[in-house]
């Protein structure tokens, strides 16, 4: 096997560091950057842009600053085929195609569309079952993270963290709110199959893979963006446009840089560590932002998603 095609993982865990306060600093920041998602997409697609507008703009915007800046940095563009140890070949784009679909496009829109009938702090929760279903995924489509009883317990709390927020809704019959919370646990559940395959991707410079991803994702969005939401009559407003700056420059472009820096300087298992704090951080912006009071049972719903987070990571804490 050749050098260009071992994972980023292993090829950078021999330089890994203990965490230490700059990487506590950065994971915080992490957090409260993907935190202020929800309250953005909320106040965007609350003031006239439609969500399949606001998930191709940011996408847009993440992928022209993301390659801009990999290209100022010297980093490679990945050629038509693999050689002298850079990456390339139909096979890598294929696979970059796939992951800007997934990973991108399609959850991009399932959260915006969804945020139009749930509150900003309801999707901020729902997001935190991400490592859940990751963990479910990871059994099926790998031979190296099968479940264990830490991780069945996880799962089970994290579900049940599901249930007891949207189940309440469903129990007095099916409405928009609920049609809205399942667009974006498909949202979630696209964004675990997202992170499974790309850890098989080969090594690249952060900001020109994630760039290309968002750029991919960007030109599977294209065509039926203009078809459905024929962006030239439309007319959002000020609060709209500023939102959608901020989720793809902040949100989108940082975010995905910071996720990758921090992944590169302590390992993919401390920086997963910003879903114990993005759920806290939505609620903190969707307070603030919109005054939205999380209910009992939001709070009791965040409690048992993150002690389903928390589980199996003690336990191999003290193992």
């Amino acid at each position: 096997m050749t050098t260009s095609s071992t994972p980023v993982s292993s090829r950078a865990s021999s330089s890994l560091r203990h965490p230490g306060l700059v990487e506590f600093s950065l994971l915080l920041l992490l957090a409260l950057v993907w935190g202020s998602s929800f309250l953005f997409i909320k106040i965007a697609v609350s003031n006239g842009m439609p969500p399949l507008t606001l998930a191709t703009s940011r996408i847009f915007i993440g992928a022209v600053v993301l390659i801009s800046v990999a290209r100022l940095r010297g980093q490679a563009w990945p050629g038509g085929t693999a050689q002298h140890h850079q990456p390339g070949g139909a096979g890598l784009w294929l696979r970059l195609v796939f992951l800007g679909i997934i990973g991108n496009s399609l959850p991009f829109f399932l959260i915006g569309w969804g945020e139009q009938f749930t509150a900003s702090q309801l999707a901020a929760i729902l997001m935190a079952t991400i490592p859940l279903l990751v963990l479910i995924i990871a059994h099926a489509m790998t031979h190296d993270e099968k479940l264990t009883g830490p991780k069945v317990i996880g799962v089970i709390c994290g579900f049940a963290g599901v249930v007891v927020l949207v189940g309440v809704d469903a129990l007095q019959g099916l409405g928009a709110q609920v049609i809205g919370q399942i667009a974006i646990i498909g949202g979630c559940l696209s964004y675990s199959f997202y992170g499974v395959n790309a850890r098989r991707l080969p090594q690249m410079g952060a900001e020109m893979t994630v760039g290309i991803i968002l750029g991919l994702g960007f030109l599977s969005i294209l065509p039926i963006w203009l078809t459905i939401d024929r962006p030239w009559d439309l007319a959002p407003s000020g609060s709209a446009l500023f939102a959608a700056l901020w989720l793809g420059l902040l949100s989108t472009a940082f975010g995905n840089w910071l996720f990758f820096t921090l992944m590169r300087r302590s390992g993919a298992s401390f920086a997963s560590n910003n879903n114990f704090l993005v759920p806290v951080m939505g609620l903190g912006w969707g307070f603030f932002g919109y005054g939205e009071v999380p209910g009992i049972n939001a709070l009791v719903a965040l409690v048992l998603i993150l002690v389903g987070l928390a589980v199996p990571r003690l336990r191999r804490k003290t193992a």
